[in-house]
Parts: C-alpha cells; sequence; structure tokens
C-alpha cells in the first residue's frame, strides 16, 4: 500500500478506448499530481504501474470523504520539479519540490456514467490523500476466507 498526503486532482475527462472486436470501452481518465517524499515512492508507483489493475482511493482530510476505484490502472508518469515560494517580499525564500505527474484510467460503469462523474467533483482541484493498494487475485481472496 503506498499513500500520498499531498494530492491534486488537476483535471479528469471522460474516453472511449476500443476493446476486444472493436468494441466501444468508455473510460474515466484522471490528471493528478502527488508531491514526493523519497525515492521509494518513485519505486512504488512504478511497481503498481507495471502490476496493473489496483484500487485507488482519494479522501478529503478536512471532511473524512472519499471516492473509490475499485479497478485503476497507473499510465506511465513524468517526475518533476516545481519551485514554491515560501514567504513574502525581500525575506521570501524559494524552495523545490518533487512531484510525479500521473494520469490514471478506470472504466466507466455502463448504467450510471454521469453519476460515476459527478462523484469525483467534489475531490477535483482541492489537497487530497491519495492510497494505492495492490488488487488481490480472486484465488488469494477466496482462501482468506
Amino acid at each position: 500500500m503506498l499513500t500520498f498526503e499531498n494530492c491534486t486532482i488537476i483535471k479528469f475527462w471522460p474516453a472511449e478506448d476500443k476493446g476486444e472486436e472493436e468494441t466501444i470501452v468508455r473510460q474515466l481518465l484522471i490528471q493528478a499530481e502527488v508531491a514526493l517524499d523519497n525515492s521509494l515512492q518513485v519505486g512504488e508507483l512504478y511497481n503498481n504501474m507495471v502490476r496493473g489493475l489496483v484500487r485507488i482511493s482519494f479522501m478529503d482530510s478536512l471532511t473524512g470523504e472519499e471516492y473509490i476505484l475499485n479497478a485503476a490502472t497507473l499510465r506511465p508518469f513524468n517526475i518533476k520539479q516545481k519551485k514554491t515560494r515560501v514567504g513574502k517580499g525581500d525575506d521570501a525564500d524559494m524552495v523545490k519540490s518533487e512531484f510525479a505527474a500521473l494520469t490514471i484510467a478506470t472504466r466507466i460503469p455502463e448504467d450510471d456514467g454521469g453519476t460515476f462523474l459527478a462523484a469525483l467533483y467534489p475531490f477535483f482541484n482541492i489537497r487530497v490523500q491519495m492510497t494505492i493498494e495492490e488488487l488481490q487475485p480472486l484465488a488469494a481472496a477466496k482462501k482468506l476466507d
């Protein structure tokens, strides 16, 4: 499990992809930025990208509301550096911080896509906590029961 305390959903949009036999697959694409604390987080992001399907949750730390993507994939990502001014006037210092620019893809439910997108809107463009968990295979989940 990987948790980022400082995540911002920059934008999200519906998209279409072609599945097997030229069927149309409706997707939700989310572009997010997560602040990185150390290089281990970069390695874990890569591992989760290679794994394929992961479970991603966004939680608003002020309200406690949570939005969960039960099956999502991380697309290839960029590591960037941002300069931030701390303070005002002549005493302001420039601080560099690293972040990962992520693109997350998940399927939109066929029957209720509008509600699915509307539920994500309260998490848009605010600071949230993002958690990425590895999906457990069905066989392993049945053994636990």
